[in-house]
């Protein structure tokens, strides 16, 4: 019984994330979302709602702290393979939000929570200098940071924006190149 009771839920939950990106697709603010409009769209009653959640709100936190949790995932499984390389990792996480389109272009670009896209995307750059084990000269690590995590952010959403009009092998090594010549340079001024 408990087993059906859990699978009825996450369904009704998915059901709901659906429902949720499909209307701020169409609406582009989740003020503009009603929880009648999630249980229509979802085809689901207003009692389910509130059985998990409040408000409208408490469905997009939810939902954006699973695409981060998937994406670290993603991003962990693919540190995790011997000998990668710093392209092919790169090219693995432009691959994976080019697959999962719908939903990174309505919480990055569409941007339904503006702080979202800014979370989103340090945790990937953490991951990424993480798993590609790249240090920083302590006294300016945070300037290098901001560098790194603000330019690739830009890059990455002008991609999305553009339609993947420029293949992500050519994002990827655009990417690689101008972090690599930035660490290179800083090497050369601190010395």
């Amino acid at each position: 019984m408990n087993t059906k009771n859990n699978q009825r839920t996450r369904l009704s939950k998915l059901m709901f994330k659906n429902a949720m990106i499909d209307l701020l697709h169409e609406k582009g603010d989740i003020h503009k979302i009603s929880v009648r409009e999630l249980c229509d769209r979802a085809n689901l009653n207003r009692s389910t709602f509130y059985a998990h959640y409040s408000e409208p709100q408490d469905l997009l936190q939810e939902l954006e702290d699973e695409i981060i949790e998937a994406t670290e995932e993603h991003l962990k499984k693919i540190g995790e393979e011997n000998n990668i390389g710093a392209h092919k990792y790169i090219l693995s996480f432009l691959q994976y939000m080019k697959e999962n389109d719908k939903v990174f272009r309505t919480l990055l670009i569409d941007s339904a929570d503006p702080k979202f896209k800014s979370r989103f995307m340090q945790r990937s750059i953490i991951k990424f200098i993480e798993n590609l084990n790249i240090t920083f000269l302590t006294n300016v690590e945070q300037y290098i940071f901001s560098y790194i995590l603000n330019g690739s952010t830009g890059i990455i959403l002008q991609w999305v924006r553009s339609d993947y009009k420029t293949s992500e092998n050519v994002i990827c090594e655009l990417l690689f190149s101008i972090n690599k010549s930035a660490l290179t340079n800083l090497k050369e001024f601190m010395e």
